[in-house]
């Protein structure tokens, strides 16, 4: 009876991204300036695009030759309306997607290879499969890599990650949302430099009553009871996470829990490091080919539960696993 409430659904959407991350008060000012301006102007400046923020979207993908196409296929076209400079409602600036192949045995890679991209996809391939955490985590070394030797030494400030799941399940009305609530931790502080450090993740709808909505309410539960409560969010599995690059890089960098368990890690990082974190409640619609049901229920269920007591013990107890910051 254990076993049942632990299968979890790990299926994603997209979700982007909007605002002005800057350094100092007389920054912020200038932030407020140019938001004004967007709000007002019928069209918007060069300049002012410029001053928006950076995004970049973080995908793991195993074995998705049969989805990973139309879910880029969404994601760049959002991208494209949102970072045109024609356009009033424009978000951001130099969109990417960032896709890692954790060691695909069929199609993937060539499937995105082929993509008849419009914006940038890149594309970093792992020689074997080691997870979806472990994933993430090179994506996030490949983009702090990358992003420090095209932008300025303010990379740190102006660059976004949203991860995202292969599948495509989420829908994109809620960017404007978690945006907002991600400008408010990084610049909690407003008479002194900003904050470089948020998170806003997504808290997934589901009917209760339904199958997965019973199995995640009880993971949940699970979640919460190992960990003392202190994930302070209430889906700690939604792979709809928003978050600023030096977030990224701290929560992310040498991850003991490399599968379907990260995100609880990830969350406890976060709660050691005193990393400000906020939660959004989105729609969320579930796809066909759930790599937890084509693993096994069970087998996923008792990894996980074996995972998440691991980390409690090894951080809180006998402290040999060290934050590596």
């Amino acid at each position: 009876m254990l076993l049942f409430p632990l299968i979890i659904e790990f299926q994603g959407t997209s979700s982007w991204i909007v605002g002005r991350l800057l350094r100092s008060r007389s920054s912020s000012l200038r932030r407020e300036h140019s938001l004004s301006i967007l709000k007002s102007s019928p069209t918007i400046s060069t300049s002012a695009t410029k001053n928006l923020p950076r995004l970049v979207i973080l995908i793991p993908a195993y074995n998705e030759e049969d989805r990973i196409e139309s879910t880029l296929k969404c994601y760049q076209e959002f991208l494209l309306r949102s970072s045109s400079d024609t356009d009033t409602t424009c978000l951001f600036r130099e969109p990417e997607i960032v896709v890692i192949d954790d060691g695909s045995t069929d199609a993937t890679l060539e499937v995105i290879q082929n993509f008849p991209s419009k914006i940038s996809i890149h594309t970093v391939a792992m020689e074997e499969n080691k997870g979806k955490g472990a994933a993430l985590a090179r994506g996030v070394q490949h983009i702090t890599e990358t992003t420090r030797t095209i932008s300025s030494s303010d990379y740190d400030y102006d660059t976004l990650i949203l991860t995202q799941d292969a599948d495509g399940s989420g829908d994109l009305v809620y960017l404007n949302g978690m945006l907002e609530r991600l400008e408010k931790l990084l610049l909690r502080d407003e008479t002194e430099t900003i904050g470089q450090q948020g998170m806003v993740i997504g808290n997934r709808n589901y009917d209760i009553f339904s199958p997965r909505g019973i199995t995640r309410w009880g993971f949940q539960t699970c979640v919460r009871i190992l960990t003392s409560n202190e994930l302070r969010v209430k889906d700690s599995q939604c792979g709809y996470k928003l978050m600023s690059v030096n977030t990224a890089k701290v929560l992310y960098k040498n991850l003991h829990l490399q599968g379907w368990s990260h995100d609880v890690e990830v969350l406890f990082r976060a709660k050691l490091l005193n990393i400000p974190i906020d939660e959004m409640s989105i729609d969320w619609k579930d796809m066909d080919g759930s790599k937890v049901t084509e693993t096994g229920i069970v087998k996923v269920s008792v990894q996980m539960l074996w995972d998440v007591i691991r980390l409690r013990w090894n951080y809180s107890i006998v402290k040999s696993w060290k934050l590596d910051c």
